[in-house]
């Protein structure tokens, strides 16, 4: 066969980005693995992209499977740390907030004691008020029955005395 009626076989490729979305990881990260690893790209598209083939991108997933499972060790681990901080704070939070609402019931009692003096004080005084009231009333009653009844007239002169 001649090379001219050859049919390549097209592989896919892919622009760093494509990989590191693939990979879950951030496109610094697979730029920084390319360099390291002085990985060439298969093509080089508009503007200077850059397309690789499937091999980095088996390289690039099983180096991020392998350090992914160490990173999710250590985030699992500051993930608990930070929930137990979180709780914590939360947990003092609601002390405090604890410790105000009993010292505000506290002060409220007070208040409702003394309240409940002031009113029994103040029953008292009406109850007084009242009798007063009604002391008052009987003596204008009786003050006006009197003044009702006829008085008997005194007549002057000498023979009146006798």
């Amino acid at each position: 066969m001649n090379t001219k009626n050859q049919i390549k076989t097209k592989t896919k490729t892919y622009t760093t980005s494509e990989m590191a979305s693939i990979c879950g990881v951030t496109v610094g990260s697979i730029s920084v693995f390319i360099k390291k690893n002085n990985l060439k790209p298969t093509k080089t598209g508009q503007n200077n992209a850059k397309y690789y083939d499937d091999s980095v991108l088996k390289q690039l997933r099983l180096h991020y499977e392998k350090s992914k499972s160490k990173r999710d060790k250590t985030s699992n681990n500051r993930d608990l740390k930070t929930d137990l901080a979180v709780a914590q704070s939360e947990n003092q939070l609601l002390r405090d907030q604890l410790d105000a609402a009993k010292s505000t019931i506290e002060i409220l009692r007070n208040e409702l004691t003394i309240k409940n003096s002031q009113i029994d004080k103040l029953q008292d005084l009406t109850n007084q008020a009242q009798q007063l009231d009604l002391a008052t009333h009987t003596q204008h009653q009786e003050l006006l029955e009197q003044k009702s009844q006829p008085t008997k007239q005194h007549k002057h002169g000498i023979f009146n005395w006798f």
